[in-house]
C-alpha cells in the first residue's frame, strides 16, 4: 500500500517507517487499525523523506524504499529505487489528501457471527467467537503494587533523617574556610557562615563570597549558621544592591527606589535595595523595571513589583486549577513566614491589580497586536479570540469552488454550532461599569457591552410562553433568581465539533434565559461565519426556532441580522431530545438531521463544567473585571482544544471508521431482508423529509403510532386532574406535583437499570459509542437522586421514622444501587401511615401503563428480528454477501433486554400496590423462555423440524434451525408464548409494517450519519492543517509590520516573537 501527496514545490512525497514500512502522511501520525505493529512510531529519525519530481505522465508512480544493510559492521540507511508503477487515477491519488482508511476496521472476520445472533435467544449475551487473547501478565513485585507500603516499610526514617540533615551543615560541617576566597586567593580567607536555599550546590561561603554570587540572583533565599543553628537573613541585610538600565551594575547617578519597596516572586515576598539610572541614558523609573523583567504596580512612586515569573507562574496557576489570586497571595505569604512574626504588609490588591494587568497584556500579544501599526487601541471585536482551525474559513482552509460543491458533499461545509446558558456564573451587585469598565470588553469571547445591553433593554417587556417541558430556564427569569445580582449567568455559541468557544460568542443574562439575549449572542457570531449552511443546536429549540425569523425581520439591529443566503436548521442535543416528549420531533433530532455526522451537541455542558468552579471568584467581582477573566479562561480553553486538535481528531476518525464500518454492515444485513421496491419506496420517503424545509409538511419516515394507554397518556390524564385540583383552590405541598414526583421515582428506576447494564458491559458497542456516556449518565442520575431525596420527606412525611425504625443493609455509595424508597417498596401498612393521600394511586396508575408500554415494546423488536430470520432463511450460506457486523442484532436484543426488565420492574412494584389478583391472568411473570418470537400457528410439533414445516412470507418465526446448547430447552418451542395474547401482540399487517419500517429508516440514518462523521473528519483534518499553514504566513508576515523608524530592539523583538510564533504553527502541523 502507498499514498502519495503533493506538496507546494510540486514533489511527491512518499515518508515510511524503515523498520515495519509504514507511511508517513505529511507526519500526521494517523496509525493503521487492527494491527499493532502498523502503528507510526513518534521518533523523527526513523522517517525518510524522499523527494520525487512528478513527471508528464501523471499514471507512473517513481518510488523509492529505504533499508538497512550491514556494511563493515555498521548497520547504515540505504535507498533501493523500485521500478515506476503505472497506476490508474495516480494524479487524483496526487491532488487528494486522505488519512489511512479500512472497510473491516471492528467488523466480525466473517459472517457467522451475524448467523449466530440473528437465530440466537434475545435474553441470551453472546460472546465472540474468536474472542482475543488475554496476555499473560508480568507479576508485578510489590514495590509496583504497594509503593507506599514498601517505602514505609523500608525508606521512611532515611527519607525524615536525610531532611532532617538539611537542618544542620551536611557534607560541609568541617569547612573552616570560604571555598570561593580560597579560589580568589584571598588571604586569609573568611569563615563561611552563608548557604543559600535556592542554589544547587549547598556549600557555606562568607557574606562578602555570597554577595559576589548572588548579584545577579537577587530572590534567593539566604541562610546564616549561628555556631548552632540556620536563621534567615535577607540579601538586602548583606548589603546586596541592584542597579538598573546598566548591564555592568554602575551609575554615575545612581537613584534609591522606595524605602517600602518589595518584589514579589514564586518563593517569597522580598525587600530589595534597587537603584535607578540617574545618568544621562536615564528613562522612566517603570520602564527601568520592565527591562529588568519586573511588573510595576505603579508607574509614579513604585512600592510594589512583580517578577515575569511570578506573574507567568500565576496566571497558569489560575488558568489550570481556577484557583483565585488571594489563595495564591496566602500561599507566598506563608512562604516568607509561618510564624505571623514580622509579616509584611498586604500587598494582595497590587498583586491583583498587575495579573489582571498581565493577562491581557498576554492576550494582546498573542494575538499580534502588538505587530499591528494601530497598536491595542485598534484591536476589533473578537479579535483576542482563539479561533477554530477546523472550522470552515473561507480564504484560509476552503477549497476555491467550495460554494459548487456537489450536493451530496455540501454538508462539510456546513457550520455546526451550540447554544446554551450557565446559571453557576452569576454576578453580583458590588460594582458598576463607570469604576470597573474592564480592559478589553468585547475584543475576545464577550460580546460589546453597550449594543448588547441596549437591545436587551429594548425587548425587556416580551413575554415568553411555552409548552416545551424541557423549557425550565424562561420560569427562572421573573422571580427572585435575579435579586441583588448584575447577570445571573451567561449565554454561550460553541462550535460543535471542536467544542471551542465562538469569538463575542458569550453573552450576560441580565434575568434569565431569555429569547432577546441569546438572540443577540447568536447573531453575532453570525457576523463571522462565512458559510451558508448553518446548524444551530439549542435545548429548546423547539420553541425558540419557531419565529426566528420573525424576531430577526422586526426586532433584531441591522448589525447582527444574517446574511440572505444564509440557510439556518434547529436542533436539539442528543442528550436532551428525548426528555421533550413530544409528537412529530425527530425533526429537531440529530440522528436524524442529515449532514451532522456523529455530532451529539453537547459540548456546551464540556465547556460549563470547566468553569463552573470559576463562579466563587466570578460572582464577587466587578463587572469589568469578571468579563476580563472570562475571556481569560475562555482563552485558554480554546487554546488547549486547539493544541490537541490533532489527538482528538485521530481519535475520533478511528471511532468514526469503526462506526461507519458497523453501521453499513448492519444496514445491508437488514435491507437485504426487503425487497428492491420497497426500499426505494422507503429511501424515497426519507429523501423528500430531509429534503423538505422547515417546517417540514412531508410524511415522517420515523414516526409510529402507539398502542394502548401509553405512558405518556397516563401523565396527561394525570396533569389534566391535577390542574383541576388547583382550579378548585387546593395546593400542593410543593413546585413539583404529586404526579411528577412518581414519575421522576420511576424515571431514575429506569435510569439505574440502564447504568447496569452499561456497567456490565453488556451494551451495544460500549467501548465505541456509550463508554464515554457512562459517567456522564451516573452524574445525571446521581444528581436526579439528590432532588428526589428532597421531595421524599415532601410527599412521604413519616419516611425518616420509617427509616430509623427499618434502616437499610446496603451499604452501596453508588447512585444505580440507591434505594429510592417509592411507594411500591414500603410494605403495608407502613406504606398508608407515611404517605400522603392519593400518591399510592398515581403509582398504581403509572406501573400499569409501564406493563403495557414495555410489553408493547417487547413484541415490537421481536417482530423486526423475526422478518431477519425470514431473509436468513430464504438465503443459502456462502451465496451472499457476509454480513460482518451485528449491530443492528445488537441493538434489537439490548432493546428487548431493558424493555423485558422495565416491565419486570413494573409488575414487581404493581403487586407489591395491589397485591394478588385477577390482573395477573392479564400481566403473567415474564421469564426468559416467553421472550420470543412466533411460528406457523404459534408451535412447532415435537420431533417437526423447520424442513418440515410449511410457512409463508408474513408469517412470524423465530426457532427456525436445529437448536444449540445456547438456545436454551425445547420447551420454548411448543406454545405460543403468552406475550402474543396481548392487545400488543396482535397488530395488523399495517402495524407490522410500520415496525419494520421505522426500524429501517432509523437504522438507515444511522449508517448514513456514520459515513458522513467519516468524511467530516477527514475535512477537519485537511482544514486544520491548512489554517495552520496559513496562521504561519500570517506569523511570518508581521515580522516587518512596524514602522523602520521604531527603536531597533524593538523591532528585533516583534520579528522575534513572529517568527516563534510561526515555528509554533509549523511544529502543531508536523506534530498533527
Amino acid at each position: 500500500m502507498q499514498e502519495i501527496e503533493r506538496d507546494a514545490n510540486t514533489h511527491v512525497i512518499i515518508g515510511f517507517q524503515i523498520n515495519n514500512y509504514q507511511l508517513d502522511f505529511h507526519n500526521f501520525r494517523l496509525p493503521m487499525f487492527s494491527k499493532k505493529h502498523w502503528q507510526i512510531n513518534a521518533r523523527e529519525a526513523d522517517f525518510y523523506h524522499d523527494p520525487i519530481p512528478v513527471l508528464g505522465d501523471f499514471d507512473i508512480i517513481h518510488a523509492s524504499e529505504g533499508i538497512q544493510r550491514t556494511i563493515g559492521g555498521k548497520t547504515r540507511t540505504i535507498r533501493v529505487e523500485l521500478p515506476p508503477q503505472c497506476v490508474a487515477g495516480a494524479w487524483e491519488q496526487v491532488t487528494t489528501w486522505a488519512p489511512p482508511d479500512d472497510d473491516t476496521y471492528a467488523l466480525e472476520p466473517n459472517g457467522d457471527w451475524f448467523d449466530e445472533a440473528v437465530v440466537a435467544d434475545v435474553m441470551v449475551d453472546l460472546q465472540p467467537q474468536c474472542p482475543a487473547e488475554k496476555k499473560n501478565k508480568k507479576a508485578q513485585s510489590l514495590v509496583s503494587k504497594r509503593p507506599n507500603v514498601v517505602w514505609k516499610m523500608t525508606y521512611r526514617q532515611t527519607y525524615l533523617d536525610e531532611i532532617l540533615r538539611w537542618a544542620g551543615r551536611g557534607d560541609f560541617r568541617q569547612a573552616s574556610t570560604c571555598p570561593d576566597c580560597v579560589v580568589r586567593s584571598v588571604n586569609p580567607p573568611n569563615l563561611p557562615a552563608y548557604r543559600c536555599r535556592e542554589c544547587f550546590n549547598p556549600d557555606l561561603t562568607c557574606q562578602d563570597c555570597c554577595l559576589r554570587r548572588h548579584r545577579l540572583l537577587p530572590f534567593h533565599k539566604i541562610q546564616q549558621w549561628t555556631s548552632s543553628c540556620f536563621v534567615d537573613v535577607s540579601l538586602r541585610t548583606l548589603g546586596l544592591k541592584l542597579q538598573l538600565n546598566h548591564s555592568g551594575g554602575h551609575c554615575n547617578n545612581p537613584i534609591p527606589c522606595h524605602a517600602n519597596m518589595v518584589v514579589l516572586h514564586t518563593n517569597r515576598i522580598h525587600s530589595i535595595n534597587i537603584f535607578y539610572c540617574g545618568c544621562a541614558r536615564t528613562i522612566a523609573p517603570h520602564l527601568q523595571l520592565l527591562r529588568r523583567r519586573l511588573y510595576p504596580a505603579s508607574q509614579l512612586c513604585v512600592k510594589t513589583c512583580a517578577s515575569f515569573e511570578l506573574l507567568c507562574h500565576l496566571h497558569k496557576l489560575a488558568l489550570t486549577t481556577k484557583a483565585s489570586t488571594y489563595d495564591f497571595y496566602r500561599c507566598l505569604e506563608k512562604s516568607t513566614t509561618c510564624l505571623g512574626i514580622n509579616t509584611p504588609k498586604s500587598r494582595y490588591q497590587a498583586l491583583f491589580r498587575m495579573i489582571l494587568q498581565w493577562r491581557h497584556l498576554q492576550m494582546l500579544k498573542w494575538a499580534g497586536r502588538a505587530h499591528d501599526v494601530s497598536g491595542a487601541a485598534g484591536t476589533s471585536e473578537g479579535e483576542l479570540a482563539v479561533r477554530c482551525p477546523s472550522c470552515p474559513h473561507p480564504g484560509i482552509n476552503l477549497p476555491d469552488n467550495w460554494e459548487n460543491a456537489p450536493d451530496g458533499v455540501k454538508f462539510l461545509y456546513m457550520m455546526i454550532v451550540c447554544m446554551d446558558a450557565n446559571f453557576c456564573l452569576k454576578n453580583q451587585l458590588v460594582s458598576n461599569y463607570s469604576q470597573d469598565p474592564g480592559l478589553g470588553t468585547g475584543w475576545a469571547y464577550m460580546v460589546p457591552r453597550a449594543p448588547y445591553e441596549a437591545y436587551v433593554l429594548s425587548r425587556a417587556n416580551d413575554e415568553y410562553t411555552s409548552t416545551c417541558v424541557g423549557f425550565q430556564a424562561l420560569a427562572k427569569a421573573n422571580n427572585k433568581f435575579s435579586v441583588g445580582l448584575w447577570y445571573t449567568g451567561v449565554g454561550a455559541v460553541v462550535c460543535s465539533r471542536s467544542e471551542m468557544i465562538f469569538p463575542v460568542g458569550v453573552g450576560n443574562l441580565q434575568k434569565g434565559e431569555r429569547y432577546s439575549n441569546m438572540d443577540y449572542i447568536f447573531g453575532s457570531i453570525l457576523q463571522l461565519i462565512a458559510v451558508h449552511m448553518i446548524l444551530i443546536s439549542y435545548d429548546i429549540a423547539c420553541q425558540w426556532f419557531i419565529n426566528l425569523f420573525k424576531r430577526i425581520e422586526s426586532d433584531w439591529p441591522e448589525h447582527i441580522k444574517p446574511r440572505p443566503n444564509a440557510s439556518l436548521t434547529p436542533a436539539i442535543p442528543k442528550l436532551h431530545e428525548p426528555m421533550h416528549m413530544q409528537a412529530d420531533h425527530q425533526v429537531y433530532s440529530l440522528n436524524f438531521i442529515p449532514g451532522v455526522g456523529l455530532s451529539d451537541c453537547k459540548c456546551p455542558e464540556q465547556v460549563w463544567s470547566s468553569h463552573n468552579t470559576l463562579s466563587n471568584a466570578t460572582k464577587t467581582q466587578g463587572p469589568g473585571l469578571r468579563q476580563d477573566t472570562l475571556d481569560d479562561h475562555f482563552g485558554f480553553w480554546n487554546w488547549m482544544k486547539y493544541i490537541s486538535m490533532g489527538k482528538s481528531l485521530l481519535q475520533r476518525y478511528k471511532r468514526a471508521v469503526a462506526e461507519r464500518n458497523i453501521q453499513t454492515k448492519g444496514h445491508r444485513g437488514l435491507s437485504n431482508s426487503l425487497q428492491d421496491d420497497l426500499l426505494k419506496k422507503r429511501d424515497d420517503m426519507c429523501l423528500a423529509w430531509e429534503n423538505d424545509g422547515f417546517p417540514k409538511k412531508k410524511k415522517n419516515p420515523y414516526y409510529m403510532k402507539d398502542n394502548g394507554l401509553t405512558e405518556e397518556e397516563v401523565h396527561k390524564e394525570l396533569a389534566k386532574r391535577e390542574a383541576e385540583y388547583i382550579a378548585q383552590g387546593n395546593t400542593f405541598p410543593h413546585t413539583t406535583t404529586a404526579s411528577k414526583f412518581i414519575a421522576l421515582g420511576l424515571e431514575l428506576e429506569e435510569a439505574q437499570r440502564r447504568i447496569h447494564r452499561l456497567a456490565k458491559g453488556t451494551g451495544v458497542n460500549l467501548t465505541i459509542r456509550q463508554a464515554g456516556s457512562l459517567t456522564e449518565q451516573r452524574n445525571v442520575l446521581s444528581t436526579g437522586i439528590r432532588a428526589w431525596e428532597q421531595l421524599l420527606p415532601i410527599y412521604i412525611l413519616g419516611l425518616l421514622q420509617y427509616q430509623t425504625d427499618y434502616p437499610s443493609l446496603s451499604a452501596s455509595t453508588n447512585a444505580k444501587d440507591a434505594i429510592l424508597y417509592l411507594l411500591s417498596f414500603i410494605p403495608e401498612p407502613h406504606r398508608s401511615c407515611i404517605s400522603t393521600v392519593g400518591l399510592n394511586d398515581i403509582e398504581i396508575r403509572l406501573c400499569h401503563a409501564q406493563m403495557v408500554d414495555s410489553l408493547n415494546s417487547v413484541c415490537q423488536i421481536l417482530k423486526v428480528k423475526t422478518r431477519m430470520i425470514q431473509f436468513k432463511n430464504k438465503n443459502i450460506r456462502g451465496q451472499r454477501d457476509s454480513t460482518r457486523s451485528t449491530s443492528v442484532i445488537d441493538r434489537v436484543h439490548e432493546r428487548t433486554r431493558l424493555s423485558s426488565a422495565k416491565y419486570r420492574a413494573a409488575r414487581v412494584a404493581y403487586l407489591a400496590l395491589v397485591g394478588p389478583g385477577d390482573w395477573e391472568a392479564t400481566f403473567k411473570k415474564l421469564e426468559d423462555r416467553d421472550i420470543r418470537g412466533v411460528g406457523r400457528h404459534g408451535t412447532l410439533e415435537d420431533g417437526q423440524g423447520l424442513e418440515d414445516s410449511v410457512w409463508e412470507e408474513g408469517e412470524f418465526m423465530l426457532f427456525n434451525e436445529v437448536r444449540t446448547r445456547r438456545d436454551g430447552t425445547g420447551e420454548t418451542r411448543r406454545t405460543l408464548s403468552w406475550i402474543w395474547t396481548m392487545p400488543a401482540g396482535q397488530g395488523s399487517e399495517d402495524d407490522q409494517d410500520d415496525i419494520l419500517r421505522v426500524e429501517w429508516v432509523k437504522s438507515r440514518a444511522r449508517a448514513i450519519q456514520a459515513k458522513e462523521e467519516v468524511m467530516l473528519v477527514k475535512e477537519e483534518m485537511w482544514r486544520t492543517l491548512a489554517f495552520l499553514d496559513w496562521k504561519a504566513n500570517w506569523w511570518c508576515d508581521c515580522q516587518f509590520s512596524r514602522a523602520a523608524t521604531e527603536p531597533k530592539a524593538l523591532l528585533e523583538g516583534t520579528s522575534a516573537y513572529a517568527l516563534s510564533q510561526a515555528n509554533i504553527q509549523n511544529l502543531l502541523a508536523k506534530h498533527f
